[in-house]
């Protein structure tokens, strides 16, 4: 346990550097200067002040001294990753000033843009944090700015992530913030995201298969991903993450988000269930996501979410935590087998004695055609019209179990699967 003198030149050497290490410029957009202010990235001194923090048992969860806390309401400060993102950033932000619950502060994680996106951000009045010699796509970004940003932070202040491309619901940031408010052991809040609108055909299909996962997350005990769409934390929930890296989490010391793995989110969520946080769906909070626009994109999205999902676990290995997810695991591949197996039995049967017994085929496409209708009422006429048509989605089905095979075999082989980022044309 460290002393209270410790602890007092820790917090105030790395709120000091925090506050010391900003700069203010004037940015030159559509014509017009606007001052706006930078983030640096840390200092050596502030990078051992962290480290620092983080070993000091004090600095996690609730145990600080009440006269580390002061009488405030927590703070909300905003991260968003970004990487070229000057067609989607101005929405964003634009969603969070709308907030009934304004953040305290914006963040715009510029990774390695080569275009507009930190313009924009500032024109909305962000702060702008340039990452360096970043290597580690999206986590890699978010722990060097939530290196650099929570040293300044109380334990219990929030930080929402979200993407760049995602829209809040009006009362997000507030129905999120009530959730973690009432509940103590509740480490982080999420919502349900679904489909923008758009990319036509794809896009629809899309969007059904996001209503359909929306209607689910509510019935869980917990969420079973803390989505990157939006997720709001406790500060010291993720302080603890970071102290327990390599010890009981995989991972280096230090880090808030694994750099090893390619679906953050999913593996975040691993961690902060490890550590005894519950993770939740919060009621009210709905996010609208970026939908893929050719099949490509989202054959190399959908390969490295199931094959990043297969490493994680792997990573974590069995435990009380992950037992549901290999079961959840097992259960995809057990019913992808078996349904070839009927595939198979079918076209066998046709072949070989040709004929088909109606009252049992159309009991069996009845109900299946009730369901998949129900589900997707909320999708609107489109998402109705094209769930009655039956056989888009069952082709839909097919496409996503070629997808479950191939990320298996990847992660059995160790292939690198491609991060597949998706260049969208600004707004005019």
């Amino acid at each position: 346990m460290a002393s209270d003198a410790t602890l007092d030149v820790a917090l105030r050497t790395s709120q000091r550097g925090v506050g010391a290490h900003r700069r203010s410029a004037d940015v030159n957009v559509s014509g017009a200067q606007v001052a706006s202010t930078y983030l640096e990235p840390m200092t050596g001194a502030q990078e051992a002040a962290l480290e620092a923090l983080i070993n000091i048992d004090l600095f996690v969860g609730e145990q600080l001294s009440t006269r580390w806390i002061r009488a405030t309401d927590s703070t909300v400060t905003v991260f968003i990753p970004a990487h070229n993102e000057q067609a989607s950033i101005e929405a964003t932000l634009q969603s969070l000033y709308q907030q009934t619950k304004l953040p305290t502060q914006v963040i715009v994680v510029c990774d390695n843009c080569s275009d507009s996106t930190a313009a924009i951000a500032l024109r909305y009045g962000a702060l702008v944090f340039n990452t360096m010699g970043n290597k580690a796509k999206k986590a890699g970004a978010l722990d060097q700015a939530l290196t650099r940003v929570l040293p300044s932070l109380r334990g219990d202040d929030l930080v929402l992530v979200m993407d760049a491309d995602s829209l809040l619901s009006s009362g997000w940031l507030r129905s999120a913030s009530a959730t973690l408010h009432r509940n103590p052991v509740v480490g982080a809040v999420c919502g349900v995201f679904l489909g923008e609108p758009g990319a036509g055909f794809i896009g629809q299909l899309q969007r059904n298969e996001y209503f359909r996962y929306a209607r689910i997350v509510h019935r869980r005990p917990q969420a079973p991903v803390l989505s990157g769409t939006g997720t709001l934390f406790r500060v010291s929930a993720l302080r603890e993450v970071a102290r327990e890296r390599g010890r009981r989490l995989p991972g280096s010391p230090g880090e808030f988000y694994s750099r090893t793995s390619i679906t953050e989110d999913d593996e975040i969520t691993l961690a902060l269930k490890t550590l005894g946080h519950r993770c939740l769906p919060a009621r009210g909070c709905r996010t609208i996501t970026e939908m893929m626009p050719t099949w490509g994109d989202l054959w190399r999205q959908r390969v490295r979410w199931q094959k990043g999902a297969l490493c994680d676990l792997w990573s974590y290995g069995p435990s009380r935590v992950t037992m549901t997810y290999w079961l959840r695991q097992f259960s995809i591949y057990a019913g992808l087998i078996g349904s070839i197996i009927c595939w198979w039995i079918i076209i066998a049967s046709l072949v070989g004695r040709p004929g088909v017994n109606v009252a049992w085929t159309a009991g069996i496409l009845g109900v299946n055609f009730v369901e998949r209708l129900w589900t997707v009422r909320r999708a609107g006429w489109r998402g109705m019209l094209l769930s009655a048509l039956m056989v888009p989605e069952f082709l839909y089905d097919v496409f996503r179990m070629g997808v479950f095979l191939w990320a298996l075999a990847a992660a059995l082989a160790g292939r690198d699967i491609a991060w597949g980022h998706v260049s969208r044309q600004p707004p005019r």
